[in-house]
């Protein structure tokens, strides 16, 4: 395993990342939306579309979606937390869903970098449509340094 602080490119500004991040690939296909961050922590948006969906019927979003979300904003907490950018990988995400993202739900992620060790960083989060006191679901993850 890489040393994580070790390569370290800064700084990072997560408002630039995804105005980039946003207009290709994955959080293009998403519409990841920026909301804000700090030192050590970054809030996401997820709006809800038809295309997210799982079952039409319900107007349900899909829970790929929200774990998308999730470990974009968890990763991007880590890169808040070291500073900069330094290439990782999600070793382990855990998500309790506590309920369903309803029809026309806009999901936010606020997702916390709480430690960095040589080898692992550590992230918890919450998931939920705008009300934190009813979340969609609470995570926690770790990821690892690459060369």
């Amino acid at each position: 395993m890489s040393d994580f602080r070790a390569g370290v490119s800064a700084p990072f500004d997560p408002a630039l990342f995804f105005a980039m991040a946003r207009k290709v690939g994955h959080g293009r296909a998403l519409g990841l939306e920026y909301r804000a961050h700090g030192d050590d922590w970054v809030e996401l948006a997820l709006p809800w579309r038809p295309e997210l969906v799982s079952m039409p019927d319900s107007g349900i979003m899909a829970t790929g979606a929200i774990v998308s979300l999730v470990d974009t904003c968890s990763g991007t907490s880590v890169w808040t937390a070291l500073g900069g950018f330094r290439a990782a990988v999600t070793l382990d995400l855990r998500l309790d869903y506590l309920r369903p993202a309803s029809r026309g739900e806009t999901v936010i992620a606020r997702c916390e970098c709480y430690k960095i060790t040589r080898n692992v960083a550590f992230v918890r989060g919450v998931a939920h449509g705008g009300d934190e006191k009813r979340p969609i679901a609470h995570s926690a993850a770790t990821f690892v340094a690459v060369d």
